[in-house]
């Protein structure tokens, strides 16, 4: 097994699937969220041990995916995160520093930003 974790969060359980065996087949443990409230719950439980978090924007809830990555990057900013989603009024253009990839996407796009959210230039 591997000692990467990478926690995907989203709110559609066909997302989390596809995401999960893209990134197995890049060697990373998954761990999974349906809601970014749940996602923080995890990333304060394992802390830098998180070497990625992909996460959708649009969740139910009071903390949408980008009020998460926000705190990710507050609390522990070596930690990349990549946000996907298919409709944002808070788009992560308007927020620098966070990969994102629009839904539907396709399987090199999410792998690309993986690639170059894990080994910035």
């Amino acid at each position: 097994m591997s000692d990467r974790i990478c926690l995907i969060v989203d709110d559609e359980p066909a997302i989390r699937t596809f995401l999960r065996e893209l990134l197995e087949q890049r060697q990373f443990q998954i761990l999974e969220a349906d809601c970014a409230a749940s996602a923080l719950k995890i990333v304060k439980a394992l802390g830098d041990r998180l070497a990625l978090i992909v996460s959708d924007i649009r969740m139910p809830g009071d903390m949408d995916g980008l009020d998460l990555a926000y705190s990710v990057r507050n609390a522990l900013p070596a930690i990349p995160v990549i946000l996907i989603s298919g409709y944002c009024d808070k788009h992560p253009d308007n927020n620098p520093g966070f990969e994102f990839i629009s839904k539907p996407f396709a399987p090199e796009a999410i792998l690309k930003a993986i690639d170059g959210a894990l080994n910035p230039r």
